[in-house]
């Protein structure tokens, strides 16, 4: 309940969903995430995609729904069936199978050895953009965040083009979901990668943020918080433009 003022009584308020999503991966346990149920599908994918697991949509077989009536929490599962191209792909099939749990704070927890952080990047093509151009982009971003403005507590995600349209727009508790969510998404639609596009980002650009940006191709991105310094070092060894503290009049950029 929300109590706005004294004496102006009190009204039902809206909460942020967060519950489990565990991923199999051909029937095997891979991951479970903590995310905001819906786009399950376009998050199984992205996630996939940007964790290096699968190279293209032409590698995913199939993402279903769970059908066993006596699994546990049915509906907080999803199957991901690989192509035979994916599947003779043995080494990194196995090297995917691991028990570890993504939490919605951090897209890293859970990998159990430095070298399993970093993925090998695609080649960016640069992308110029002003500062004056990109500053207004948050606020379109934010007049688009539905669940935000039920909930307050909502990261998202939004894809621009040079023109400055809205390409697509997701939302999610964990901030690296919202990601995953988008870029599953176009990876669903045969629209990737995502070379020409602009991602704006509702959070701050955390080193896993600007990794998955950069498994799609993304040449340019801006965060409303800020960005840390590994992200920094990584934006700027694979070519990609990075904005944080973007917003109306502000923004910085980093070189």
């Amino acid at each position: 309940m929300r109590v706005d003022r004294p004496g102006r009584g009190v009204e039902n308020d809206w909460v942020a969903v967060e519950a489990p999503l565990e991923i199999r991966l051909d029937d095997e346990p891979l991951v479970v995430t903590m995310r905001t149920p819906g786009r399950d599908r376009e998050l199984a994918a992205g996630f996939l995609f940007t964790e290096g697991i699968i190279s293209g949509r032409e590698q995913i077989e199939a993402i279903e729904p769970c059908s066993d009536p006596l699994a546990y929490d049915p509906d907080n599962v999803v199957f991901v069936r690989l192509a035979d191209a994916a599947k003779r792909n043995r080494e990194q099939v196995l090297k995917a199978r691991r028990e570890f749990t993504a939490v919605a704070a951090c897209g890293l927890c859970g990998k159990a050895r430095l070298d399993d952080i970093y993925q090998r990047l695609p080649e960016i093509r640069p992308l110029d953009c002003s500062l004056d151009f990109l500053q207004p982009l948050p606020e379109r971003m934010r007049r688009s965040q539905d669940l935000f403005d039920r909930t307050g507590g909502i990261h998202a995600a939004a894809l621009f083009d040079p023109g400055g349209e809205l390409l697509g727009l997701e939302e999610d508790v964990g901030r690296h979901n919202a990601v995953d969510k988008l870029i599953g998404r176009f990876l669903l639609a045969g629209r990737l990668p995502l070379g020409n596009r602009i991602l704006v980002v509702s959070a701050r650009a955390g080193f896993e943020i600007v990794q998955k940006a950069m498994m799609a191709a993304v040449p340019v991105l801006a965060s409303v918080g800020a960005a840390s310094s590994l992200a920094v070092s990584l934006a700027k060894d694979g070519g990609m433009a990075l904005y944080s503290f973007l917003g109306n009049g502000r923004g910085h950029r980093y070189v």
